[in-house]
């Protein structure tokens, strides 16, 4: 089989399982309202999907970045160049005849093994040095354990993940089967965000379960940085950095980030490390903002704030929205959604878009920035509603003006009508923003 064909097929595994991904989400929240189990929360699950989208567009360039790396150190580092081929691209089955093919069997395996081992130190790495935990704290700031906690993903983490497996190129495993084997620690690692699933018997022994994962979201002093890895937890118990589940987890970070901003949860440890290191009196100092572990600063910067509290907090971030408000915010979800993943999907089609798909990217970030900032009750958010909607509703009017796509127009209609129709209920409904604003500037 070409190359070509294993990287369809992992496409097309994606596709269902991301399928599958939002149905389960589905489910889960379904099963948490019946049962009364409040695993859920609308604007958390928002928050969730509003990171997840900034993740997902900005990973195109970051992927297409990482691509062209990993071919370059393949093409000229690789044992391959050497004649010595220990991971052949092949199926290992076919089916007319059924066939068993040994050694593509044991490539494809250990492949999945190895990917697994890099990852749990990268991910490892992530907890233990500040300038790896800016990129993947995003995803720790939530304060629930859900399937869509997932999707919580901060858009720079893959220029560092990537590069962590570029060691595999050297030892010729192609692209495409780190790319699958990539693949399928991500939707291993979906399913482990949960709350519902206990202790799994004699799996607890060598499997990421829910149950250890929980632990690595826990912000209690003998759950921090345990239980790295993505599908073997043998790793952790290696390596000395395994923890069992003794006890509910208080989840998110020890330090909260009071806020749905998904550019807030993107940038904060970095701004925070920016500003340590300008106060820092050596040079030293600075850079051991870097690579010192996360929350360490000179002893001079130190102050009341930076004990660790146990527990790191006593109320979850949950502001009083009104429910109109709340409707608002979902409506506009969906459809930032539904645009997130066709801009998603044209950019994987098609990278050499350039600019139109990078302002497609910036109007999106901008959008999701504002209905988040809704549910928060800002007044300036009213502001960036207005243009928000006004620019959306101009922009499917083009798309419905000048595109040819066959049956375009029940698609951007019913969106044109959605966006003039919240344009009015930001300005007619503009006195909840100044009389119920839970922002007091």
């Amino acid at each position: 089989m070409g190359t070509d064909v294993f990287t369809q097929n992992g496409d097309t595994f994606m596709q269902y399982a991301f399928g599958a991904m939002i149905a389960l989400i589905g489910i889960e929240a379904f099963f948490s309202y019946i049962k009364n189990k409040h695993y859920y929360r609308l604007n958390a699950l928002i928050a969730d999907v509003s990171t997840g989208i900034i993740f997902a567009v900005a990973g195109v360039g970051i992927l297409v970045g990482a691509l062209y790396l990993y071919d370059l150190v393949e093409r000229h580092f690789s044992i391959t160049r050497l004649g010595i081929n220990l991971f052949p691209l092949e199926s290992p089955l076919t089916f007319s005849p059924f066939q068993i093919n040994v050694h593509a069997s044991i490539a494809w395996a250990v492949s999945l093994v190895l990917v697994d081992f890099i990852y749990y130190w990268f991910h490892r790495h992530a907890h233990t040095m500040q300038i790896f935990w800016a990129c993947h704290v995003t995803h720790h700031s939530a304060e629930e354990m859900n399937f869509s906690v997932a999707f919580r993903g901060n858009a720079f983490q893959r220029i560092f993940e990537y590069l962590y497996f570029l060691p595999l190129a050297v030892i010729g495993i192609s692209w495409p089967m780190f790319f699958f084997c990539h693949r399928i620690l991500k939707v291993y690692q979906f399913l482990v965000h949960t709350r519902f699933v206990g202790k799994l018997g004699f799996l607890e022994l060598f499997m990421v379960t829910p149950s250890n994962h929980r632990v690595h979201h826990g912000t209690q002093s003998k759950y921090l940085d345990k239980n790295h890895a993505g599908i073997f937890i043998i790793w952790d118990k290696l390596f000395g950095s395994f923890a069992e589940e003794t006890e509910e987890p208080l989840y998110g970070l020890t330090k909260p980030v009071r806020t749905f901003n998904p550019i807030t949860a993107n940038i904060h440890v970095y701004r925070d490390i920016f500003q340590n290191m300008k106060a820092c009196r050596t040079i030293g100092d600075a850079l051991r903002m870097l690579y010192k572990e996360p929350g360490w600063k000179p002893e001079y910067l130190r102050t009341p704030d930076d004990v660790l509290k146990e527990p790191a907090y006593t109320e979850k971030y949950n502001p009083n929205t009104p429910f109109g408000v709340m409707v608002y915010v979902s409506l506009q979800a969906l459809v930032l959604a539904f645009v997130g993943l066709i801009i998603w999907k044209v950019a994987k089609l098609d990278v050499t878009e350039g600019w139109p798909l990078i302002i497609s990217g910036f109007f999106l970030i901008f959008s999701l920035v504002s209905i988040n900032r809704i549910m928060e009750m800002k007044k300036w958010s009213r502001r960036t509603e207005v243009i928000r909607n006004m620019l959306l509703s101009g922009m499917f009017v083009g798309v419905l003006l000048y595109s040819n796509v066959q049956l375009i127009s029940y698609f951007t209609i019913p969106l044109i009508l959605l966006s003039i129709l919240s344009l009015l209920w930001i300005v007619f409904r503009r006195k909840t923003f100044f009389d119920l604003s839970l922002d007091h500037d």
